[in-house]
């Protein structure tokens, strides 16, 4: 296990893996508080956190391009720390509103898009970042303790948020939110990276623009398999609208919604544990079989199997989908050349992600016109078909692990 930590003796790494865990503190608590807030004030209507959620996701679809160029201009922990700024203002800003009543619907959608405008930088800057701030053998480690340091958290946060909002102060979980955001911030900040000798003297935007489309394009495993997995997580974002309703009716509420979120970062961790020693020979193939269970949740929610059933199948789904994504960030981050990393990482999550905010803002009306169980029924159908989908993808089986030996 000593062996598996060593990306943390690297001290660019470490800085940015204690960011990163800290900020995942607060997002776990707040995850729940922001949802059964926008209900108390909406009086329980599902539309009502599917116009919010949607905000935030819209705004960060409408920047990713334009991230990705900035992220491959700038020194990149600079960005982030920018962002996790941004963040901490308004997290502070929606807490306020929230804990002394003011807040309404509109005012929390319109920082949900100021919000999102910074999120949208995230995964373009990250994906820059994280193969310049630690050696060349532990990058899927580095991925693996990234993912696994959310994961711990997303275990206990979640619980925390829930108890919070089931003693009335979901503004107080906001508020958490945006003081892990200003304490992020200041890590990023003492992040000491070499310049890149990739950079040049900056082009025109839209030729950035095209040069990043050029190279997603090369690489033909991106492209090939982005639009299944953006259809399928279009149907995934019936969770985030229909589940907390689902758990107030039938299952007791946000604490017992505390616990099954906490089920699913159980299995995060799971996940994490297991990415830091094992390493496939096929990665991306491997990656992509373990993003099959994803669509579980909305399966056991729709049949309202018991809570211990619900719990155990988040925990396969969170475990898998660990893997999932540390397998693929490595992968990625070996495959694409650095001076194009943001660019590229910028049209994967536009691709992955841009149906998100429709699924989202849809999810409320599908549901009361055909029915809440129905809607979620459909959904995980959408995200079984679409992840075996990506399995059919030759593009998919041809990459082999890549990884230099791990240093002593």
């Amino acid at each position: 296990m000593k062996g598996s930590l060593g990306a943390l003796a690297e001290r660019n790494f470490r800085l940015v893996f204690s960011s990163t865990t800290i900020s995942a503190i607060g997002d776990g608590v707040a995850a729940i508080a922001l949802v059964f807030a926008v209900l108390h004030i909406a009086h329980d209507s599902p539309t009502a956190v599917g116009v919010v959620l949607a905000c935030r996701q819209v705004a960060a679809a409408v920047i990713a391009l334009a991230a990705g160029v900035i992220s491959d201009r700038l020194p990149r922990h600079l960005v982030l720390v920018a962002v996790a700024s941004t963040q901490a203002i308004v997290q502070a800003l929606v807490g306020g509103l929230v804990v002394s009543s003011h807040a309404t619907v509109a005012l929390l959608a319109a920082l949900g898009a100021v919000y999102g405008l910074a999120d949208g930088f995230v995964i373009p800057a990250s994906n820059g970042l994280i193969p310049a701030v630690v050696s060349k053998g532990r990058l899927q480690q580095a991925n693996a303790l990234i993912g696994l340091s959310r994961s711990i958290l997303g275990f206990g946060a979640p619980a925390l948020g829930g108890i919070l909002v089931a003693a009335g102060s979901p503004g107080a979980a906001i508020l958490i939110d945006a003081a892990s955001f200003a304490v992020a911030a200041a890590l990023l900040w003492r992040v000491q990276v070499t310049p890149r000798d990739d950079v040049v003297e900056p082009e025109p935007f839209l030729r950035e623009l095209r040069e990043g489309w050029g190279e997603f394009r090369r690489q033909r495993w991106i492209f090939n398999t982005i639009v299944f997995f953006g259809i399928g997580n279009f149907a995934g974002a019936t969770w985030g609208v229909l589940a907390p309703l689902v758990m107030k009716e039938h299952y007791g509420g946000a604490s017992t919604y505390g616990l099954v979120l906490s089920s699913f970062g159980a299995g995060l961790v799971a996940g994490g544990v297991i990415t830091l020693r094992w390493r496939p020979s096929r990665p991306l193939l491997a990656s992509c079989l373990c993003a099959v269970p994803f669509g579980l949740g909305q399966f056991m929610l729709a049949a309202l199997v018991p809570l211990p059933v619900l719990v155990t199948t988040q925990v396969i789904a969170g475990t898998t989908l660990a893997i999932h994504l540390a397998l693929w960030f490595t992968v990625f981050q070996q495959q694409v050349p650095e001076a194009a990393r943001s660019r590229v990482s910028s049209y994967d999550a536009l691709g992955s992600f841009v149906l998100i905010p429709v699924g989202t803002a849809v999810s409320g009306p599908i549901a009361a016109a055909i029915g809440v169980r129905e809607t979620l029924l459909a959904a995980g159908v959408v995200i079984l078909a679409s992840n075996l989908l990506v399995l059919a993808q030759p593009a998919v089986w041809g990459i082999r692990n890549a990884s230099a030996p791990v240093p002593a």
